[in-house]
């Protein structure tokens, strides 16, 4: 038996999800509600005959594999009072703001809510951060997006983010990210 390709469905809002066979081209949509808490990935059938394993992504927004290098640069979080508070005893204390710098990045995905980018090296990046990244799009009119992101989750160099909730998506990205 040869061995496919899983194919890959991103369920609609009101769960459906359009699946085409691979062998006869018969695309239907179905009901898939159902395997949003217990799998994600299925066995379908058509009716010529032929079974094909399916992958459910049941996603808010397409996400889209990339390879994008860019440049990011984080900032501190404020901190009232000049980073000073007087207390009840003696004297005062400092307190430390969240580290802040910038440096090179490669995004690795990209979706209309967000983007995950991977470092190289030694970082200081924080969940909660604030940043602000830069990148060009390998479309054909090489568009350049500046962006402000929140840091939603750190695991070593991988960094994931959801953009800022006052950034709004620029055509080209839009544009970019239809699938």
């Amino acid at each position: 038996m040869i061995s496919e390709n899983i194919q890959r469905v991103f369920v609609k809002p009101d769960d459906t999800a359009t699946i085409s066979c691979p062998k006869c081209q018969l695309a239907k949509t179905v009901e898939v509600g159902k395997f949003r808490t217990t799998r994600h990935t299925i066995t379908a059938r058509c009716t010529c005959g032929h079974s094909f394993p399916v992958s459910l992504d049941f996603r808010k927004c397409y996400r889209k594999e990339t390879a994008l290098p860019g440049t990011y640069e984080t900032r501190a979080s404020k901190v009232a009072d000049k980073h000073g508070k007087k207390t009840k005893l003696t004297g005062t204390y400092s307190m430390q703001a969240p580290a802040f710098g910038d440096g090179h990045m490669l995004i690795t995905n990209l979706s209309c809510g967000g983007l995950q980018f991977t470092t190289s090296g030694n970082h200081s990046i924080e969940v909660g951060q604030k940043a602000q990244i830069s990148f060009t799009l390998d479309d054909r009119k090489k568009s350049n997006i500046k962006k402000n992101i929140i840091v939603q989750s750190v695991a070593g160099n991988i960094i994931g983010c959801r953009f800022a909730d006052n950034e709004t998506l620029e055509q080209g990205l839009r544009f970019y990210l239809f699938p």
